[in-house]
């Protein structure tokens, strides 16, 4: 079975499940510290599963100019689009994985919420994320970090997780800068997880990750 296909059958009990473990409360407590600014940003959500990242996302923050909801589970992203109708003022929904997105729009503010678990080469996939923001864009991640939990979160998901260096050194290796690690405040979300966030400088090259001279 596929990644998708998994999710497509776990799809009607998903938001119930983050809710019980209190993932929302957890990503609201995020961008509350975060402190984001969206009403004039254009916003992707990437493995946007029912929208629970970006749904935290909007209820601290209020609506965007743009949003697209990025998901491999047409289920999943059915239930993200009905969810999250309102998040913003212009909308779309593309059902793709992370490498079949291409770069015919930017993004000032990417999120992705237990995406780099799932990636066959997360530098690759971290350096197509660079070149999907804009200059002085912004990327918010949250990832599984080490516990005895994963290894049954694993048997159904074969996710991978990492510890807080090696995701801040892959965030480095793609180019991204500024990169901050921000911890959940308790529950599992805190067991489970680290946040992250990382921008693309103004005047930096997105393909190679250097920076330009002005």
């Amino acid at each position: 079975m596929t990644l998708a296909e998994r999710y497509e059958k776990g799809a009607d009990r998903w938001a119930l499940t983050l809710e019980r473990l209190g993932f929302p409360a957890a990503y609201r407590f995020l961008f509350s510290k975060l402190g984001l600014t969206v009403h004039d940003k254009d916003v992707c959500d990437v493995g946007t599963g029912c929208g629970d990242f970006a749904a935290a996302l909007f209820e601290v923050s209020g609506q965007a100019r743009s949003l697209t909801l990025v998901d491999p589970s047409s289920t999943m992203l059915q239930k993200a689009r009905k969810r999250l109708r309102l998040a913003g003022r212009k909308q779309r929904s593309l059902p793709v994985r992370l490498d079949e997105l291409t770069s015919d729009k930017t993004y000032d503010l990417i999120l992705g919420a237990h995406v780099l678990e799932h990636l066959e080469d997360p530098e690759h996939g971290l350096r197509h994320l660079l070149e999907l923001l804009k200059p002085g864009g912004r990327l918010v991640l949250s990832v599984s970090k080490p516990h005895i939990c994963q290894w049954f979160i694993w048997l159904r998901w074969r996710h991978r997780w990492y510890h807080e260096d090696d995701v801040c050194d892959l965030l480095r290796r793609a180019g991204f800068q500024s990169i901050e690690v921000h911890r959940f405040p308790n529950g599992v979300p805190a067991r489970c997880s680290h946040a992250y966030s990382a921008c693309r400088v103004v005047n930096q090259d997105p393909f190679s990750g250097q920076i330009l001279e002005s």
